[in-house]
């Protein structure tokens, strides 16, 4: 698994389009996406981990029925970025083992 770069500045991009998203993705070397199911194409182009948030999410099932929002969103969306993290660094394959 990649070793993630330590992050000293950060950028949110609002009111862009999916050209812009990915053009940025690129020239900062991100590690990770956070976007609708839109973004699927980009963030495998990219070798970026995924974590679907927003609408519209079609690609799984149950997303609309959790917010992200408060404590219990907060350990949600937690958990969803770490599930994003380890299907990455599996190369998008969940039920891979681990390297010993």
């Amino acid at each position: 698994m990649q070793k993630a770069k330590s992050v000293t500045d950060g950028e949110i991009l609002n009111g862009r389009d999916l050209y812009e998203l990915q053009r940025a993705l690129k020239d900062n070397e991100a590690d990770i996406l956070f976007g609708n199911t839109k973004c699927t194409p980009i963030a495998k182009d990219e070798d970026a981990a995924f974590v679907r948030c927003g609408f519209p999410v079609y690609d799984r099932v149950g997303y609309h029925r959790y917010g992200i929002m408060g404590y219990h969103g907060g350990v949600y969306l937690t958990d969803l970025i770490t599930n994003a993290i380890l299907e990455w660094g599996r190369g998008g394959d969940i039920y891979k083992s681990s390297p010993p």
